[in-house]
């Protein structure tokens, strides 16, 4: 698998493709050359910039429209279809980031469209700029006869969903990286509701196949390995999600595990081999454990008692044992 840089108007886009693919062949049809990179060079960016590469397919099935009042309030902000992140509408206007975003498009006006698509009569559902729209109807509340002219491209109803897809995803590779969390709600979406094929999942986001199982996981993790997700990543935070269930099942009955859950967050900075020692150590407890609750097995009927024990033992045991039953047995 080989790795290309590819510059588009100055504007630098990585992409992982296997060199024979059609996507490829493609490029290096609008391409005078191309520049092998080094992987550590790679940043956080997962896909295509649609902006260049699927210029022509945007403007094929969608129409530029002017930003209104109207056309914001048309927007049905609740499907979310297309929006990769997981914070609510709230949740972003309360970010430290949305008030700045408001006044950056006030003082600046919008630097980046926002693309719509079609959704029944007069409707439409966010692709891309999931928070500029957002501030733009903080906007428009205050000011509703403010315009911003041609800055929605609007997608007509039966655009191909794998093109709206690259729109989406390309917010997140050009704005602000996915978190985590947020890529692994994408790749559940993509691969159980969307049934996209995780070859093409890894083609798109430009991972291997254990990132993208650690990744997927990632959004089923205990609440408190959820928190140092960020921080740590999405291998080690599998180690120790599951390092947290082992010590869980030794202390079952408890009602709270704050001891457990500060164990493991302690853990945050050791190695991966480190963290798959331990985890091997509790299995093996566990297992032991459980091996040795389960040495006896009783059966009882109105007419005989049954005790079968599950592993080999002495004939000092064996006759202790004799004596025993028969002491509490005699009539």
């Amino acid at each position: 698998m080989k790795v290309y840089q590819l510059n588009f108007e100055g504007d630098l886009t990585y992409l992982y493709e296997l060199s024979e693919t059609p996507i490829i062949q493609k490029l290096r049809e609008e391409l005078k050359g191309e520049t092998m990179m080094n992987n550590n060079h790679l940043k956080s960016n997962f896909a295509l910039n649609p902006s260049n590469l699927e210029k022509s397919n945007i403007a094929k099935y969608s129409i530029i429209n002017n930003i209104t009042k109207k056309i914001i309030e048309e927007i049905d902000f609740n499907d979310r279809t297309f929006i990769n992140r997981l914070d609510s509408e709230d949740k972003v206007k309360e970010s430290e980031e949305f008030l700045p975003l408001v006044n950056s498009i006030k003082d600046s006006g919008l630097l980046n469209p926002i693309y719509l698509l079609e959704k029944g009569h007069n409707k439409y559902l966010i692709v891309s700029g999931w928070r500029r729209s957002l501030a733009l109807k903080t906007i428009l509340e205050e000011n509703p006869n403010k315009i911003w002219q041609k800055q929605a491209v609007v997608f007509r109803e039966g655009t191909p969903v794998d093109l709206l897809e690259k729109v989406s995803i390309d917010e997140n590779t050009k704005r602000k990286d996915l978190s985590i969390l947020e890529l692994s709600y994408k790749f559940n979406k993509l691969s159980e509701e969307d049934k996209v094929p995780m070859d093409d999942i890894l083609k798109i986001f430009g991972i291997a196949k254990s990132q993208f199982y650690a990744i997927r996981k990632a959004i089923d993790f205990h609440p408190v390995i959820k928190e140092i997700l960020e921080e740590i990543g999405p291998v080690k935070a599998d180690y120790l999600d599951k390092i947290l269930l082992e010590l869980i099942k030794n202390n079952k009955d408890k009602k709270y595990h704050t001891e457990e859950e500060d164990l493991v967050v302690s853990y945050k900075h050791k190695t991966r081999e480190e963290l798959k020692d331990i985890l091997a150590s509790l299995k093996a407890d566990n297992n032991k454990s459980k091996k040795e609750t389960n040495i006896f097995d009783f059966k009882r009927t109105s007419k005989k008692t049954t005790i079968t024990i599950k592993q080999n033992i002495s004939d000092d045991e064996y006759q202790k044992i004799q004596e025993f039953i028969k002491s509490i047995t005699k009539k």
